[in-house]
This record gives C-alpha cells, structure tokens and sequence, in this order.
C-alpha cells in the first residue's frame, strides 16, 4: 500500500462520516481513489485516452486539507443543511400553500365590570393551489368568521354571492347594471355579453407574495441569510427573499424548527402562526356558505328626525329602549338628542331594511347646531338590532357579549383629542355604538355610566 493512500486511509477512520449527501462525497474522496467522483468539492476528471494518474503525496495532503476545511464550515453544521434548505424542508413540498397569519386589528375586548382588557386579533387562512388556479382566503376576527372567499378559474364566491369580476361583468352585462358594478370608469356596461379572459387566482403583495414566493426562493437559492436577531422577545434567524414587483421581504425563522414565525415588509411586520404545505383536499376549496357570515350591508343611512327635549323622560317616552348616561359624563354635557331614521342596504336581490335609531350627543355645538367634532365630544348611536347600526363596519368581529364592550383602539396611558375611540357594547337590548375624542375620558367610564333615562 503507497504512503499516498495509507494517508487517505487514515483520514477517513478519524474523521466521522457526516450525514449530509454533500458530504459523503467529499469523505468518499478517502475512499481507494480508483474511480474519481461523480460530483463533489473536488471532482478529477480522467480526459479520454489517458490514464488516471496516482494522486502524489502533496495532491492528498491538498485533498485532506480541503476536506477538513469543508468539515469546519459545511452546511450540516447547522444541523445538516444551509439555513434556506432547513427552511424549505420545514414546510414540505406538497402542491397545496396553506398560511395562516395573524395581526393585532388595534381593538379588542373590555370586560366592563373588571376592566380585563383582551386584545382582538385577526386570523387571516389561504389555501393556494397554482396548479387548480384555486385560493380561498377564510379571515377571523376571535371567534367570529369575518370572511371566506374561494376563488377559481369560473370565478368567485361569497358566502352571500359572488364575487362581480370583470370576466362576469362582461358576461353579464344587464345583470351586473342592475346590481350597479362596472369594470369601466363610466360606469355603463351594455347589453351585449361578451367574453373577458378571467386571470388565474393570484396571491398578494406582503403575506400572499410570501406565500407565493417564500418556497421558489428558498429552492431557487434567491433567499439569502441575513442575521440572527430577537422579535417580541423571541430569537430569530433573518432570511431574506424577493417577491413580485421587486420588493424584498424579510422572514424571521424559528432557530430550532426553521418555521417562520414573522414577516417584514417594510415598517409593517406580521405574525406567521403556520406556513406549510398540503396535500390537494377539496374541503380546503368547499364553496361559502351564507351560514358562515352574516351578509354585510353594502351602504347605511342614518337621517335626523327630531330633537327631543334634555331630559330623561322626554328620551325615554321618545325612545323607549333610550339609554344614556345622564345630563354629563366625563365633564362634558349633553347638548343634543335626536331620533333617526336608519337605512341599511344590500347588493344583490336582498330588500334593504328600516329602523328607528337615537344619537345622544355630549360636548359642544357649532354655529349650525351641530355636534362640533373640533372639540371633545362624546357621541353615543343606538339601534335596535346589530344590522342596523350604522357603524357597524368599524366594529371588528361582530357585537360583543353581554358585559363587554369593544374598544378600538384599547385604552393607553396617554391620549390626546386627536385620537377618536370608537366602542360597542349590548344594553339591555339596545345595541350601541360610542365616538369620543375627549382625552379626559375612556370608552369604559362612558360604558359604565349608561343606564335607561
């Protein structure tokens, strides 16, 4: 045996095998060198017609140095693969992108006895299958289903409808008019139906670029490491990756399962619950169900009827499931009390609705009588049912439960009178809506001071 491979020999029974592929080639190298390798850090090719030299002692000593210099800075040092190849075997390889992603809505919920604050937090699910041209994105606020719209190379749905693309405006012209959507800046549709190709379900800039661009570019070797550092107390490992339109996000990894668990797009930053990838089921593309979400109203009305005199009496025989919080509150009195009529509005088929409402106004008037926003205010809206309530879309997740008010945004230290509050609460059966700007005052003092005139 040459000294040559005696060397090799050696190296090869100090040395542990690692378990990386990668690696088990360059350690193949101190295998009896016969045959050169296929692949590898060192690779000797043999040109044809010649025969393959005998490695000297100084062309083994390169070869050992080499491979101990690999062993030093090799991927499986990190737990056997480059940080974009952990990431990319974290989540799989089935055909299926399944995220779920949450963000604080910047309210939450008051328990109105104990003050017990608990923040809401939106839960934002996709189902993305490229190959389908399938997505559904199922959003949640707490407990309550807030959306689910499943998209498909035939269009979309609602639980309530569908979703009027331009593919079906244009397929249905007289109907889309009819339910008042256009793709065209006049507003005018035709009668003539004609064909627009329907674009592929595609996933959107931020989360959705992730979702979409996250796997190409861990497998494409685009996605580049870019430190360790700590994210609401946690620490991280930084990759970064660009999506569609030249931008470039960055995702904190989970150092031990290399799952992400936030996403940086600029200043904004979201919370990465899950992100793996699936196996096709239909159920993931089920189409809504109008059980799932109360159908939204698509425009409210609330129109002034007729002031009522100061005092309890006079609201209550006005209004009689009235509430209010006496003749002041948190230093401001009351200046105006008014029934109203409310008009809520459907898309579609759906008739619109009718109701009496009552606005109970705290503060300072204007010159034209009118509630004077530019000073503190409190302005309290009433209606009879939570489909009435003409803010209801600032009520994130539905009416609270009896005893709870929602609050948006939570109660701080500090406010100032730029800052507007809006809060929700259930009374008795009356579901009310509170505005405030006074920073003398939170929305939970004016909860606990409502009580039947």
């Amino acid at each position: 045996m040459t000294d040559d491979l005696q060397l090799l020999i050696n190296f090869r029974s100090e040395v542990a095998e690692p378990d990386d592929e990668t690696a088990r080639r360059i350690y193949a190298l101190a295998t009896v060198p016969a045959t050169p390798p296929r692949s590898g850090v060192s690779q000797l090719r043999r040109p044809r017609g010649h025969r393959l030299l005998r490695p000297s002692l100084a062309s083994a000593a390169v070869l050992i140095a080499a491979a101990a210099a690999v062993v030093l800075i090799a991927p499986w040092q990190r737990s056997h693969g480059t940080l974009a190849d952990l990431a990319l075997a974290a989540i799989g390889s089935q055909p299926v992108v399944h995220v779920v992603s949450e963000m604080p809505t910047g309210g939450g919920l008051i328990d109105i006895a104990s003050g017990t604050t608990t923040p809401l937090m939106q839960r934002d699910e996709i189902w993305y299958d490229a190959s389908r041209g399938l997505r559904r994105d199922l959003t949640t606020i707490g407990s309550t289903v807030v959306d689910d719209v499943l998209e498909t190379p035939q269009g979309g749905f609602l639980p309530h409808g569908i979703v009027y693309d331009c593919a079906w405006i244009a397929a249905h012209p007289v109907e889309a008019t009819k339910a008042r959507v256009s793709c065209n800046p006049s507003g005018g549709n035709g009668t003539t139906p004609h064909v627009v190709p329907r674009p592929r379900p595609a996933l959107n800039p931020g989360l959705a670029g992730f979702a979409d661009s996250y796997r190409t570019a861990l497998a494409s070797g685009q996605a580049r490491e870019a430190g360790t550092g700590t994210v609401d107390g946690q620490k991280v490992d930084w990759l970064e990756f660009p999506t569609s339109g030249s931008v470039t996000e960055k995702v904190a990894l989970n150092p031990a399962s290399h799952k992400p668990l936030f996403l940086r797009t600029g200043d904004s930053t979201t919370r990465i619950a899950e992100i793996e990838t699936i196996a096709y089921d239909a159920s993931n593309f089920a189409r809504p169900q109008p059980s799932e979400v109360p159908e939204q109203p698509s425009a409210t009305r609330a129109d002034d009827t007729a002031a009522i005199n100061l005092d309890g009496a006079a609201i209550a025989a006005a209004y009689p499931d009235a509430v209010w919080a006496g003749t002041h509150v948190a230093g401001l009195p009351l200046v105006r009390v008014e029934t109203q009529a409310l008009t809520v509005s459907f898309s579609g088929t759906t008739p619109s609705l009718h109701g009496n409402g009552l606005d109970v106004a705290y503060g300072a008037l204007d010159a034209a009588g009118r509630l004077d926003r530019s000073q503190p205010f409190i302005e309290i809206q009433e209606a009879p049912s939570p489909t009435l309530v003409t803010m209801q879309g600032f009520v994130h997740g539905g009416y609270p439960p009896a005893g709870t008010l929602y609050a948006n945004p939570l109660p701080t230290a500090a406010r100032t009178s730029d800052t507007l509050s809006v809060g929700a609460l259930v009374v008795d059966g009356t579901y009310v809506t509170i505005q405030t700007n006074a920073p003398t005052t939170t929305l939970l003092e004016i909860a606990r001071a409502l009580t039947r005139p």
